[in-house]
């Protein structure tokens, strides 16, 4: 299987179709995939100390400790084989995340780039309030409630927007538009790599 030749983040709103886009990815390239929201949703089972504090902060609507965030981020980059490309998916999220984690990749001349998905917040709503409801996972249950959801959408936004910020200053992300079929985004996102491929060729 073949590398893409970097290290990969896909971030976006939550039911903005990461892990669908990380999943057909991964079945392509030699990729070692790094899923903050599968941790995030992890910890929120876990009968101890970290998994009250997320509990209390990602259970309640809020990012995820930045703490507890480095830990895992620090681990995977740690962990990842020598024939793979890291693809970090939902996450770094907040922008002291991003700083590290490029900084980190800095350090072992790894490229780093990122896209995001975007979407309306009217659909952010609608994908979230049916996968709550749908046959998803039980965690779905309690975290996407109408309520919750409207907490996210409002809480996700400004850190977000200081991320964005962030990786387009340094010239490391692109956007791509979450709003159509699951086929045309990855379309797109296959696009968006080839052009960084070529660019850093």
């Amino acid at each position: 299987m073949k590398r893409l030749g970097f290290n990969l983040t896909l971030m976006g709103a939550f039911a903005s179709g990461k892990d669908t886009q990380a999943e057909i990815l991964e079945k392509k390239y030699s990729l070692y995939p790094v899923k903050t929201g599968v941790y995030t949703r992890n910890l929120m089972k876990e009968k101890s100390k970290n998994g009250e504090w997320t509990r209390r902060t990602a259970g309640k609507g809020k990012p995820l400790p930045t703490t507890l965030m480095k830990q895992f981020l620090l681990r995977e980059i740690k962990n990842k084989p020598k024939n793979k490309d890291l693809i970090f998916v939902g996450g770094p999220r907040l922008k002291p995340e991003s700083q590290l984690t490029k900084k980190i990749l800095n350090s072992k001349n790894m490229d780093f780039f990122a896209l995001y998905i975007t979407l309306p917040k009217k659909e952010i709503y609608k994908r979230s309030l049916a996968r709550s409801i749908g046959n998803m996972e039980g965690i779905y249950k309690i975290f996407d409630t109408k309520e919750l959801i409207k907490k996210r959408i409002k809480e996700h936004e400004k850190p977000i927007s200081e991320t964005v910020k962030f990786l387009q200053q340094n010239e490391c992300l692109k956007k791509i538009n979450g709003n159509q079929s699951i086929k045309k985004v990855a379309k797109d996102i296959e696009k968006a790599i080839m052009e960084h491929q070529k660019m850093i060729g």
